[in-house]
């Protein structure tokens, strides 16, 4: 049964009883009561459409893993740099978030966590993997986006298929390039893999020369790569979205090295379903049924989880991410530098 986020706030305001805080140490059986009282969980998927089944078929996963009634929505919105900012503002101003957890790249966690934007969780206490912990404690690792180049099959010959990002600034390509819409994209397709200033210099060429075309959402690029609008496209993998499950003409590029996004997982301070915002995390993250969930639902994934097309596109050490101190420290540098290079 669906619970709508009205009905939620209605009842919690009535509450005479306030709702143990997310940042109170407690045991993950704990948590997973907090969360079935709770029952319903929404995540923010910025602009990335999963199919309808996604949400449903989640909400089934959590809830038979941990025995509760458990319901997982999407709230779909801006790019991930707009929510941020709108996130922050409510939160300075006191205006109780939306939702309730967010994945994203981990730079992006810093803003938030020193506008007070992000709960306070002892995910070490509740069984997550320390490796998996962000090194300010905030948020968690659940998955890894490569940020892959595609193709389409029907107008991409077997002997023009890129091998290399340099192979994408050939000629042939101008004004038949797709990318998203935010430059940290464009900085973790390249960077990984070809350092700041090459790639600065790359992406330069690539805007200015080959006429790239910049895709508001994410999932729009490989969509018109398929139906034939762009013959190359970047950022994230061809089947994303389902698309070469559903036989469009679409591939991944197999590029000898592959820049790749991590994203982190985090409880917004003062949402609505924090336990169940926690124990969504965990599961992303630290259970086999949830990462199995993932790759059916959302097709999310590590490099290494075996069967999935994050294994197929960068596995065998050709997915690259860059470390979580320049995540931390010059991502967002980087990022802003791009979004001014783009038109952001």
């Amino acid at each position: 049964m669906h619970i709508s986020r009205k009905l939620i706030s209605s009842v919690t305001a009535m509450a005479v009883m306030v709702a143990l805080p997310a940042n109170a140490q407690m045991t993950l059986d704990e948590l997973v009561n907090k969360a079935g009282e709770e029952g319903i969980v929404a995540m923010n998927t910025s602009t990335t459409r999963y199919p309808s089944s996604a949400a449903p078929g989640l909400s089934k996963a959590i809830s038979e893993k941990f025995g509760i009634d458990l319901e997982v929505e999407f709230v779909n919105s801006s790019p991930v740099p707009v929510i941020t900012g709108q996130v922050i503002k409510e939160t300075l101003a006191g205006v109780k978030p939306s939702f309730d957890v967010f994945p994203l790249p981990l730079f992006l966690t810093v803003p938030l966590s020193e506008a007070g934007a992000v709960e306070t969780i002892d995910w070490a206490g509740i069984g997550v993997d320390p490796d998996l912990i962000d090194p300010n404690g905030n948020a968690v690792w659940i998955h890894t986006i490569p940020r892959a180049v595609t193709y389409n099959t029907d107008l991409v010959e077997a002997d023009d298929i890129p091998t290399r990002l340099e192979d994408l600034l050939d000629p042939k390509w101008k004004g038949k390039i797709a990318g998203p819409g935010f430059g940290g994209a464009y900085g973790m397709i390249s960077v990984p893999v070809l350092g700041e200033e090459k790639a600065s210099d790359w992406l330069k060429t690539l805007y200015e020369d080959q006429d790239l075309a910049v895709i508001r959402s994410m999932t729009d690029v490989p969509t018109r790569v398929a139906n034939g609008e762009f013959s190359i496209g970047m950022g994230v993998p061809a089947n994303y979205s389902g698309l070469v499950t559903k036989g469009a003409p679409i591939a991944n590029a197999p590029l000898e090295k592959v820049g790749s996004q991590p994203y982190y997982m985090f409880v917004l301070k003062n949402a609505e379903s924090p336990h169940a915002g926690a124990l969504l995390t965990y599961f992303f993250c630290c259970t086999p049924e949830g990462k199995k969930a993932q790759l059916e639902h959302m097709n999310t994934a590590m490099f290494d989880t075996p069967g999935s097309e994050q294994n197929e596109v960068g596995g065998d050490g050709r997915g690259v991410a860059p470390t979580t101190e320049w995540q931390l420290t010059q991502q967002r540098r980087v990022a802003e530098a791009l979004d001014k290079l783009i038109g952001r």
